[in-house]
Order: structure tokens, then sequence, then C-alpha cells
């Protein structure tokens, strides 16, 4: 879907035993909650999140919120922060053979 940096959440992605206190780390997100999370990271809409999973639109707002509430963040740009010192995503860098986003013609 997008080329460049991966995100994953140590929940969704099972990688426990690398990430295992982002597992114990309060507030918990719910499997949907940590899936919408992972596709904002990497500038989905709600519009896209919506399609990509089949559910509407203003239920993909209504997650987003419940999660920048639960991790009392002041946007999306914060929550990613947040989520990420949290513990709660992974930013991955691809190997430097593989494109970027900014690479692509």
């Amino acid at each position: 879907m997008l080329v460049g940096r991966t995100v994953s959440t140590p929940w969704v992605s099972g990688d426990c035993a690398v990430h295992q206190n982002a597992l114990n780390v309060e507030p918990h997100l719910t499997f949907r909650e940590h899936q919408i999370l992972e596709l904002v990271a990497v500038g989905c809409s709600a519009k896209q999140i919506a399609i990509e999973i089949n559910i509407a639109p203003r239920t993909v707002e209504r997650h987003i919120e419940n999660v920048r509430l639960k991790l009392n963040a002041r946007n999306r740009a914060h929550l990613i922060t947040q989520a990420m010192h949290l513990g709660l995503l992974v930013i991955e860098t691809p190997p430097p053979d593989e494109p970027t986003l900014f690479e692509l013609k």
C-alpha cells in the first residue's frame, strides 16, 4: 500500500520477545485500535483506513478519537509520538537498497 518505512505494533506483529514491556503498558488498546493506529502512523486517512479494513469512516474516526484520549494526545501527530514513546509503535527503516517514498519518481 505505502512505500517507505514499515510501522508495526508489537501487539499485532507478534514480536513479544523484543517488546514484552509494550504489552503491559496501560492504557489497553484493542486489536482494532492497534490496527488503526498502525494505519494512521503511515499516513492513511480515515476514509483510506475504512476501505482497507472494511468499516465505516465514522467508525474509524471514533476509534482514532478513543486512542487519542487513551494516550492523552492532542492530535494525530502527538498520538503517533505518544504511541512510540510507550512502545506501542515500532518504526522500521527499510534497508538502504530499497527505495523510499522520497526516492520514487
